[in-house]
């Protein structure tokens, strides 16, 4: 379930930095930069709610 919710923020992240970009003239840069940093916030949530008793 928690693979799930972090693909579908992750998706959510790039068409907001799609469109975000997109104003700047970087639409795809924009896509991607916000695709990462979703990215790594949901794989450093997951650490650390794994380590958590």
């Amino acid at each position: 379930m928690r693979t799930i919710i972090s693909t579908v923020i992750v998706v959510i992240a790039a068409v907001i930095g799609f469109f975000m970009g997109g104003g700047m003239n970087e639409a795809m840069g924009g896509a991607i930069l916000f695709a990462t940093i979703a990215g790594f916030a949901c794989t450093i949530q997951a650490i650390e709610s794994k380590n958590k008793p």
